[in-house]
């Protein structure tokens, strides 16, 4: 489902994802409003363990569909911007 709008309440729902994800060795999936992914991506960016794998799939079947998995330390190095664009994303701690 979706993560809160609040940027400080988003990043603990991240951590706890992230927490659950490593406890319970499971892939947690959430979505976002596409006007809002590339804030969502900056939190996950700035509250994940560098370890932590996140899956970005966006435009599902359509001709531009991009799915790409890395850690958040591999995210960081290059700038996405997937504004307004449907996505699914996968965290796996």
């Amino acid at each position: 489902g979706y993560l809160p709008i609040d940027s400080l309440d988003r990043k603990k729902k991240i951590k706890e994802l992230e927490t659950d994800s490593q406890k319970n060795n499971c892939t947690q999936l959430f979505i976002e409003t596409p006007y809002r992914n590339n804030q969502l991506i900056k939190d996950i960016l700035q509250t994940g363990k560098d370890e932590t794998k996140l899956c970005i799939a966006v435009d599902i079947t359509a001709p531009s569909e991009s799915i790409r998995t890395k850690s958040v330390k591999q995210w960081k190095q290059g700038v996405i911007d997937i504004h307004k664009r449907l996505a699914i994303f996968l965290l796996q701690a």
